[in-house]
C-alpha cells in the first residue's frame, strides 16, 4: 500500500523522521560527552537538541498517522503500526521529561534520572525503529501498491531459503 501523505512523489513520514532520530540519539552523545568531560556546551547543545527533536517527532508522528489510519484493520501491518507508534510516542515523552529536569539546570545539564530517561528513550526507539523498518521492508508499507500487510515477522525462517547456500550436487 503506498502511503497517503506524499511530497512529490515521495512519502513524508520517513523524510521528516531522520531529524528527531538525529537529533535525540546526539542529545544522548552530548550529554555522555558533557557528564566525561563537564564542559556545560555539552549540556547545552543536548538540551536544544532535544526540544528540536520532539517538534520532529512530532511533526514525523503527524503524517505516520495519516499513513497507519489508511492500513486495513485485522492486518499485521496495522498492529506493528500501533506498537511502532505507540513505542515512538513514549520516547517523545520521555525526553520531554529529561528536557523538564534540565530546564532550571544551570547549564541546563542533566541529572542522572534526566540521563537515564533519554537512554532508555533512545534504546526504545532503537526497538520501535526496528518496526518502522518491519512495516517498509518486510511489509510494503508506504512503498509498495501491492503490500503484504500479513506477511511474516523478517526474524522467521523461510523453508524456501533452506539451502539456498547449498552448493552439493547429488549425483
Amino acid at each position: 500500500m503506498e502511503s497517503k501523505a506524499k511530497f512529490l512523489g515521495h512519502a513524508i513520514h520517513p523524510m521528516l523522521v531522520v531529524f528527531p532520530l538525529g537529533l535525540l540519539i546526539m542529545a544522548l552523545v552530548f550529554d555522555i560527552v558533557y557528564l566525561t568531560t563537564r564542559n556545560a556546551t555539552f549540556a547545552t547543545v543536548a538540551y536544544w537538541d532535544i526540544a528540536a527533536g520532539i517538534i520532529g517527532g512530532l511533526l514525523a508522528a503527524v503524517f505516520g498517522f495519516v499513513d497507519w489510519l489508511a492500513i486495513p484493520v485485522g492486518t499485521r501491518a496495522k498492529a506493528i503500526g500501533a506498537w511502532h507508534g505507540g513505542g515512538n510516542f513514549v520516547v517523545i515523552v520521555l525526553f520531554g521529561a529529561s528536557w523538564l529536569l534540565r530546564y532550571a539546570a544551570p547549564g541546563h545539564a542533566p541529572s542522572t534520572l534526566a540521563f537515564l530517561l533519554g537512554l532508555a528513550a533512545v534504546v526504545l526507539g532503537a526497538v520501535t525503529g526496528w518496526l518502522g523498518g518491519e512495516l517498509v521492508e518486510q511489509l510494503g508499507v508506504g512503498v509498495n501498491p501491492e503490500a503484504n500487510l500479513d506477511a511474516p515477522n523478517s526474524l522467521a525462517r523461510n523453508p524456501k531459503d533452506e539451502g539456498a547456500g547449498d552448493t552439493q550436487r547429488s549425483a
